[in-house]
């Protein structure tokens, strides 16, 4: 019998990318996988999430969010109703991996049935802190998700998240200071920089969130010289947004195109010069962002050009891959652009294939083996 490890997140499991790795990393290991999310398209054993429905389900958690009682136990989490399957599973899991923090109570829940399970939380964000620019959110739910980041995540047998700035402040609000697994895909080993010509062809790509205020890489164009098209690469999950960025985009040399599927990204942007990303510190996450489209940029070759985030920043001068601004004004960026050379950015590219490998899953898989080995020893 194959060992089991059970991988739980509250997103579409096929195409959320950090989930594909971990289901890619299992495998590898020799462990059979099974599935817990909102939707999966694929071959693998998968249990979706129900959110209980009832009238008074919802009235309960209705009354409890406006008291901002921050005290549920499990059997009032919203998942609990998709688990009961899993409590009896005839396989004990020897790992469940829960993203997610909504996860996390579940997680624990299943390893009173699995009593050897060993249970690793994956923090893709500093969840107590996802949203602190929205009031509802602050009002409605920060209490009760500082609570359970509090309450579950000393009680895991190990804990990641996805960079340097998170992990502290994690050590900072709960006194447990996670691993680093980095949002970096599969090491692209077949690509290399592609020509720099007269046209310098600016990529950004990602999801058309309006907090992420996109508008700004569009006005950029205003500011820089003809030698520059900026395409667009956005998933329409907010349409009203999406529009209104394309009216912006009017008579700008801007051009949208279709996105691809995600493990797709870095061969397919490979063709362009630099990637772009002007990301306004609006929250604590957005002000410790080290996103997925970053690796990608490196994957796919790119020079990077990015306003002052920290822990973007840091990989970008110690690479010399790119240009960071001083400021997230995008009058800054068009000057910072507009004085570089063909031979500068082909340098850049160049120094992105270099470093490709270390800002790859290869380097990720490297710290899970080590937190399995160490689970293992423990058991």
């Amino acid at each position: 019998m194959r060992r089991k490890v059970l991988i739980l997140s509250q997103s579409i499991m096929h195409t959320d990318p950090r989930v594909i790795r971990q289901i890619s990393f299992f495998h590898k290991n020799g462990y059979s996988v099974v599935l817990s999310g909102l939707s999966y398209d694929g071959e693998l054993e998968f249990y979706p999430i129900k959110k209980q429905k009832s009238i008074f389900s919802r009235a309960l958690k209705l009354i409890l969010l406006l008291i901002r009682n921050i005290r549920l136990r499990e059997k009032e989490l919203l998942w609990q109703s998709s688990y009961g399957i899993l409590s009896s599973y005839p396989t004990a899991f020897t790992f469940i991996l829960a993203n997610d923090v909504e996860s996390w109570p579940i997680a624990i829940a299943l390893k009173s049935h699995h009593t050897k399970t060993k249970v690793i939380f994956d923090a893709h964000e500093q969840y107590a802190k996802e949203f602190t620019d929205d009031f509802k959110w602050q009002y409605f739910h920060k209490n009760f998700v500082t609570y359970l980041c509090k309450e579950y995540i000393p009680k895991a047998d190990a804990f990641i998240t996805v960079c340097e700035g998170i992990a502290r402040d994690y050590q900072n609000e709960v006194g447990v200071l996670g691993d680093i697994v980095l949002n970096a895909p599969d090491f692209e080993s077949n690509l290399v920089p592609s020509p720099v010509t007269n046209k310098i062809q600016l990529i950004h790509h990602g999801i058309s969130n309006r907090s992420r205020k996109i508008e700004k890489m569009i006005r950029l164009m205003d500011y820089l010289d003809d030698r520059f098209e900026l395409k667009l690469m956005l998933m329409n999950t907010d349409e009203n947004y999406l529009g209104e960025l394309r009216k912006l985009a009017l008579g700008k040399p801007i051009q949208f195109i279709e996105p691809v599927s995600t493990q797709a990204i870095s061969g397919f942007i490979n063709q362009f010069d630099i990637g772009l990303f002007i990301l306004e510190p609006v929250n604590f996450n957005y002000a410790n962002a080290l996103p997925n489209k970053f690796f990608e940029f490196i994957q796919a070759r790119l020079a990077i050009a990015i306003g002052p985030t920290p822990e973007m920043k840091r990989i970008v001068e110690k690479e010399k891959i790119g240009i960071v601004t001083d400021t997230f004004d995008e009058r800054e960026m068009a000057q910072c652009l507009n004085a570089l050379s063909i031979s500068d950015i082909e340098k850049m590219k160049e120094n992105s294939h270099l470093v490709a490998s270390d800002y790859s899953n290869i380097a990720n898989e490297k710290v899970l083996n080590r937190i399995i080995e160490r689970l293992t020893v423990l058991d």
